[in-house]
């Protein structure tokens, strides 16, 4: 069957191109060039806004997961949509490819029945939130457009059928209709048809009930996936206005709304046509013809669209590869990582000294959770149960193994609580200890033979600046254990050496189940080391008063030593706006996403030129700055920190000057007229990318493993060479260029009306970075070269 079809695909594509080809001759090759000439640098925000909607059908399509998408980062269901995207542009089948796509590389996580379940909720969504647009296009068409009396009669037809097929999808939800299994059954008395829906059955009543419980069960999901797919829709409307206003042609968002609308009736009609060449094309030619444009101006509204459609594809494809070899890799390495239990035992010293050490880990941490206070629901600090964030806090410190005390009799409500959470790392073991021979110090001695280097213990009812994980972490074995001391108070986390965890079971007593008790036996008996810590980096958390004392104080936490006077003025009202984003499914990502949306906006505005559009335009700039805090603070109240969120809100930074930058010199030249803009923002927009790219190669070199320590490392690298004059200039100057100021810059040129000095004066700066940038790479890696060739020689 698709054998014989190929050749009728085939013919259609060609029969597309050759429409295509006479598309343009017929419009014109010349006009054709001009109007894609007055888009400019217009089409690089076509390009962008296109990303925008792709970002909100992933939101949406997120939501579908419900718990399971805890399992999934969003930049790899953003990768999959993309890929979806990608191969759905080669016609009908390739669509229903492409959501296959999306099921199979979901990963192991998700099962299949609930990854095919979400997908077709999501479809479900798109195609009726679609059906809702088209219905208003059509009516908007009705009430604007004097169509011929033949023209109305099918116009109110198609708009009823639309309407008609949105009442009965949100009648068949609201009453748990069977349609598919009903459908189904129908079906299945076909006899060709009998085999595969009796194989299917039991997939089809699963994810029936799993969209008809997706509202039921979970209405403030469905309704916020549904309003995101009509987000989408809104975007391409704006994305139809925004093509047609650089062209300096004149359309109101009515009309842009039914041009959408039609244009979604012609997608429909080249389905069957790979690509939907040359259809697409004499589509919108005729449906802007309807609206006064010219056979131009309607090809090149196609084709700026189909651009932004062919970059997000090659973005696709790559996506795909890279997703491809990415699950091939998580199969092949797939093993059982079932919780394991640590059964604890007594050990002799000679056992101690024959354990091989090449076959133990670098250090182990200890979680205790079995204190008497634990219950259900576990006390939380920046909506992360404390527990967990002594977990995440170990993990990120670098510990091998991870064990979680709890109460054998009570602990199992912290367990399941725990892991509800969806975030507890799959290395983490569990042991459930009482007293006796399954008492805490008879479980550090059996750990002790199976560690390298040393133990970490951590009460998990307290929070701990992550400095504190890293300094019982990175313990260099001085002493037999490392203490550390409020005033006479233990802190709570400690480390402690081989020899002190091997005593520890055969010369206490099995009823110690605390670092405190632990720890004033030892200094008793042992050598022990003392480091004092200010109480502002911990908090003990047994009730009420304490938890939002621990609140307060990781508030403070948020605060980086790099923050200026400007970047501390914008935490005061970051740090209350994530404070509001924490308790909701909203990551980091999604954060830095958003603010990119808001940059653009910004951009936009000034892009339209005038006072008052600049003004509007510098002040989401500033918002956007603001914005530009609440990632990074939502990633460490919600231990969600990642090297990727890191490099995702750099390149969101990059593109934040590129929006502004392009839309400052756009806005300039249509309020002026004056062509010398393009070259002050031509320069401006190649020292921008200058530096984005040689700052880039820099981070690279310096915090590679740390992409978040970068400024903090120039700094230091910068201030150990103060008496170069540009090494010297660039350090106490590079405040202005930091995504916290430089809005504030602009607030204040666009307030008194000189956008043009800001233009020139942002020119000579953005190219004065990229010399200083590339003038202290040069002399970093000079100077690691050296360094490095004299160890060499040393060695």
């Amino acid at each position: 069957m698709a054998r014989a079809r190929l050749p009728l695909r085939m013919l259609g594509a060609v029969l597309g191109i050759l429409l295509f080809i006479y598309l343009i001759h017929r419009a014109g090759p010349a006009k054709l060039l001009a109007s894609m000439v007055a888009l400019g640098w217009g089409l690089a925000l076509v390009i962008a806004w296109g990303g925008v909607a792709h970002i909100l059908k992933t939101w949406a399509w997120r939501l579908t997961l419900l718990d399971g998408k805890n399992q999934v980062s969003f930049a790899r269901m953003l990768g999959l949509r993309l890929s979806s995207e990608a191969v759905g542009q080669f016609g009908g089948l390739a669509q229903l490819f492409g959501e296959g796509l999306r099921v199979s590389l979901l990963g192991q996580a998700i099962p299949l029945s609930h990854g095919i379940a979400s997908v077709t909720i999501d479809r479900a969504f798109f195609v009726v939130s679609a059906a809702v647009v088209s219905f208003l296009g059509l009516s908007a068409v009705l009430m604007v457009l004097p169509l011929p009396h033949k023209l109305i009669l099918y116009a109110i037809v198609f708009a009823c059928l639309l309407l008609g097929f949105v009442l009965l999808s949100a009648i068949t939800i609201r009453n748990r209709w069977p349609l598919f299994s009903r459908t189904g059954e129908v079906l299945s008395r076909i006899r060709y048809l009998k085999p595969l829906i009796d194989r299917k059955r039991a997939l089809i009543y699963s994810v029936e009930k799993s969209l008809l419980d997706f509202y039921h069960h979970t209405p403030k999901a469905f309704w916020a996936s549904l309003l995101l797919n009509l987000a989408c829709h809104a975007a391409a409307i704006v994305e139809v206005f925004l093509i047609v206003w650089l062209m300096g042609t004149k359309l109101t968002l009515f009309g842009a709304l039914a041009i959408e609308a039609l244009t979604k009736l012609v997608n429909i009609a080249g389905t069957f046509n790979p690509g939907n060449i040359g259809t697409y094309e004499g589509g919108n030619m005729l449906i802007t013809k309807m609206f006064g444009l010219t056979a131009a101006a309607g090809l090149t509204l196609a084709f700026a669209r189909r651009l932004r459609a062919l970059f997000w594809t090659g973005v696709g494809i790559l996506c795909l590869i890279v997703l491809s070899k990415r699950t091939k890799r998580e199969k092949s390495n797939e093993t059982n990582e079932d919780i394991m239990q640590v059964a604890p035992e007594q050990i002799s010293s000679e056992a101690l000294q024959n354990t091989s050490a090449l076959q133990r880990p670098s250090h182990v941490a200890v979680v205790l959770a079995n204190n008497a206070g634990f219950g259900s629901p576990l006390p939380q600090v920046g909506c992360v149960p404390i527990v967990l964030r002594s977990i995440l806090g170990a993990a990120k410190a670098g510990a091998a193994r991870i064990i979680v005390v709890i109460d054998r009799v009570k602990g199992l409500s912290v367990l399941q609580e725990l892991m509800k959470t969806g975030r507890v790392p799959n290395h983490v073991e569990w042991c459930g200890v009482t007293s006796g021979e399954d008492s805490l110090p008879s479980l550090i001695g059996q750990l002790a033979s199976e560690i390298d280097g040393h133990l970490v213990l951590i009460a998990g009812d307290r929070v701990y600046h992550p400095s504190l994980h890293k300094r019982v972490a990175e313990w260099d074995g001085t002493g037999d254990a490392l203490m550390l001391m409020t005033d006479c108070e233990t802190v709570g986390i400690c480390s402690l050496s081989r020899k002190v965890s091997s005593d520890l079971a055969r010369r206490y007593p099995p009823v110690i189940s605390s670092p405190e008790a632990i720890l004033s036996r030892l200094a008793m008996t042992h050598s022990t080391v003392s480091e004092e810590v200010t109480e502002e980096k911990w908090q003990r958390v047994g009730n009420e008063q304490q938890r939002r004392l621990a609140e307060r104080k990781l508030d403070g936490w948020l605060v980086k030593p790099t923050d200026g006077i400007f970047a501390r003025a914008n935490r005061r009202i970051s740090i209350p706006i994530s404070r509001l984003i924490i308790p909701f499914p909203i990551t980091p990502n999604m954060v830095s996403l958003f603010t990119l949306g808001v940059s653009f906006a910004a951009g936009a505005f000034l892009a339209l030129g005038g006072y008052w559009n600049m003004l509007t335009g510098a002040i989401l700039s500033w918002f956007s700055s603001v914005l530009d805090g609440c990632d990074g603070e939502v990633a460490r109240l919600k231990l969600q920190e990642s090297d990727f969120g890191c490099w995702l809100e750099t390149i969101c930074d990059n593109l934040y000057y590129l929006f502004i930058f392009s839309g400052l010199t756009i806005g300039l030249l249509r309020s002026s007229g004056n062509r010398n803009y393009l070259l002050w923002g031509g320069l401006l927009l190649l020292g921008a990318i200058a530096s984005t790219v040689v700052t880039g190669l820099q981070r690279h070199q310096l915090s590679s493993g740390r992409p978040e320590r970068y400024l903090l490392e120039w700094h230091e690298k910068a201030d150990s060479r103060s008496s170069n004059p540009l090494l010297y200039l660039g350090r106490h100057t590079e405040f202005i260029i930091r995504r916290c100021f430089l809005p504030y810059v602009i607030l204040f040129f666009a307030l008194f009306g000189i956008m043009n000095w800001f233009l020139i004066g942002a020119m000579v700066g953005a190219n004065i970075v990229w010399i200083v940038a590339l003038y202290s790479y040069l002399t970093f890696t000079a100077s690691r070269t050296t360094a490095l060739q004299s160890s060499t020689s040393l060695g």
